[in-house]
């Protein structure tokens, strides 16, 4: 889901929701702020509309509530722990707990719980993936066999160790790219599926280039690696839990 906020009276946007939380993690948007997205009739304050929710509950997103305090996960103040009621993993105030409990009856999903990408729908993305990472391999090597010709053994024979070079590291540099840039894959983008650190952040080039690799250890112990995700709570790989990072579904 993209959002827009008000800054400086002008609206600024489209972003991600978890680029949005990382600003209000940084201070440059306060839960007052007002935000919107799509579906939305009127722009509202982030602590009303926004993911605010994820906000409060998040460690050290509102600060230190201090000995004995929480932030209540609804309106983001600051109350006694003795004052609130607790709600698995969420602290509640007691004026905002009959919006926080018919908010759970009509089922809105909170924006602190990860709904994580299973096993077959991440193979849909990976099949995806592979079938435009062939398209780009094709694309390259053709036209240099093409070129080459069949009659030349040494050429010939060059142009299929570069074909081999990029087979290896395309999948490296493709996956760095989108994971770094946008937090998904092309496939994973079809797929409605993003990488993020275990917090839900965005994963940074860096951490994309050490999980691109980490997929080989996956793919070489016979795919197990990869398999992982059919049995783990969180649905993580071995190049996830290598990495740390975690595949969640998006909206």
């Amino acid at each position: 889901m993209d959002w827009y906020y008000v800054e400086n009276g002008k609206p600024m946007g489209p972003i991600a929701e978890d680029q949005l939380v990382q600003l209000i993690q940084k201070g440059n948007v306060s839960l007052d702020t007002l935000v919107w997205h799509d579906g939305m009739a009127e722009w509202k304050s982030c602590r009303e509309a926004g993911p605010s929710a994820a906000v409060a509950a998040m460690p050290g997103a509102l600060g230190d509530a201090g000995p004995g305090h929480k932030f209540c996960v609804q309106c983001g103040n600051n109350f006694l722990e003795d004052d609130m009621v607790k709600f698995e993993n969420f602290w509640v105030c007691v004026n905002c707990k009959p919006v926080f409990l018919q908010k759970l009856k009509e089922g809105v999903k909170l924006p602190t719980t990860m709904v994580y990408g299973g096993f077959w729908i991440r193979l849909g993305a990976w099949i995806i993936d592979y079938i435009v990472l062939q398209i780009i391999n094709y694309m390259l090597i053709l036209p240099l066999i093409y070129l080459a010709g069949f009659k030349n053994s040494e050429v010939f024979g060059m142009v299929w160790f570069f074909q081999i070079f990029i087979a290896w590291l395309m999948p490296v540099a493709f996956k760095t790219f989108f994971v770094g840039k946008f937090g998904a894959t092309p496939g994973k983008m079809a797929c409605r599926l993003r990488i993020v650190t275990p917090d839900g952040g965005r994963v940074g080039y860096l951490r994309a280039l050490a999980r691109s690799f980490a997929e080989w250890i996956s793919a070489m112990i016979v795919f197990i690696g990869y398999l992982m995700a059919a049995w783990d709570d969180e649905k993580k790989t071995l190049h996830d839990r290598i990495c740390n990072t975690r595949v969640m579904r998006t909206t």
